[in-house]
């Protein structure tokens, strides 16, 4: 299935700029929308309580955050990556 990845928030933006990610979210957001199942996106299931989030890598040490609803995702998040 392809999504349709909503613009980021102005926030994200910052923080993308802030840790010169911008490329590597542009060749990931390509990823998202057109193969969760891209090995380099490493796309993983996360539920906290009763909510689904997902995780995506962006590179080896940052991820990002998002929900899906009825073809659409948002990201919501971007961190450095868990272990």
């Amino acid at each position: 299935m392809k999504y349709q990845v909503k613009p980021i928030k102005p926030r994200l933006s910052e923080y993308l700029n802030r840790y010169n990610l911008f490329e590597k979210w542009e060749k990931a957001k390509n990823f998202l929308a057109n193969d969760l199942s891209h090995p380099s996106l490493n796309f993983e299931k996360i539920i906290l309580k009763s909510t689904v989030f997902y995780s995506f890598r962006i590179d080896k040490k940052y991820r990002g955050i998002c929900v899906l609803n009825k073809g659409r995702m948002e990201i919501i998040l971007f961190t450095n990556h868990y272990k």
